[in-house]
């Protein structure tokens, strides 16, 4: 119980650290097992421990979406992974191009936000087909996302276009996205 007290003490200290991982000895293990809640907290291995908190960013990291405008214009797919509760990566590809960059969640090492607010830089290429015309651009999306507790998606933002060689023809974009994380 002493142990469990000590990290409480020092998790309030940690604000910044996503993750507390500590050994313990197996009789005080089985203890934390019925201190928190599953979600709470999961067994590594060999007296390992690791307590996230309930972040959903932590609890369910790697993503699958379905985007209608975004970087690749009309209608795409896309695979994210949230390397910390509040960066994030993502690819993707879609009818009329493909995509890959990173988004920064504000407030993401809250465990208790389900939407947060983020800012994203993605480099992006399109094909226009009607002009036989590829364009390469940078995709900076500002947007709001929730990520439930069982992991449901959703998300909306609104995108500024930067062409790198050429100017893009629509300089202000935007997406819905809806989506799985596990």
């Amino acid at each position: 119980m002493k142990k469990i007290f000590i990290i409480l003490l020092i998790s309030n200290n940690l604000l910044a650290q996503d993750v507390l991982t500590e050994s313990f000895g197996s009789e005080n293990l089985e203890t934390l097992n019925y201190s928190f809640s599953k979600k709470d907290l999961t067994k590594i291995k060999d007296n390992q421990a690791q307590i996230t908190w309930g972040n959903p960013r932590l609890n369910n990291r790697f993503g699958v979406n379905m985007i209608m405008g975004g970087p690749s214009l009309v209608l795409s797919g896309s695979l994210d992974y949230f390397i910390t509760s509040s960066f994030n990566i993502e690819a993707g590809a879609g009818l009329l191009g493909a995509f890959g960059g990173m988004k920064y969640h504000f407030f993401g090492s809250k465990n208790t936000a389900n939407w947060t607010p983020y800012l994203g830089l993605f480099y992006a290429y399109n094909y226009d087909a009607w002009n036989d015309l590829s364009v390469k651009n940078l995709y900076v999306p500002l947007g709001l996302q929730y990520i439930g507790n069982k992991g449901f998606t959703f998300g909306v933002e609104l995108a500024g276009r930067f062409g790198l060689e050429d100017e893009v023809e629509f300089p202000l974009w935007g997406a819905i996205k809806f989506g799985w994380h596990i």
